[in-house]
């Protein structure tokens, strides 16, 4: 299975966690010109696969939320108290 592959069947959570450890190796500014190019390309990928599992699940919020008439209703989506 090549990497593209393994990264686009990952879950989101999974793919931030990844993402979170390559900015902890980054940030670390031991790593050598070559990995840390890997790496960049890696965490591209991740945000890459991360940005298209979100584009799908906003477009299913979208389609979830019609009204009865089945004219989209847009609403101001508040997670956790936030606006």
């Amino acid at each position: 299975m090549g990497e593209q592959t393994k990264q686009e069947t990952l879950s989101f959570e999974t793919g931030i966690a990844r993402l979170e450890q390559i900015v902890a190796q980054l940030d670390q500014n031991n790593v050598d010109l070559e990995k840390a190019l890997e790496l960049f390309q890696e965490g591209l990928e991740l945000v890459k696969n991360c940005n298209k599992i979100l584009n799908s699940a906003e477009a299913k919020v979208k389609m979830l939320i019609e009204d009865s008439a089945g004219q989209l209703v847009t609403e101001k989506l508040i997670i956790n108290g936030e606006n």
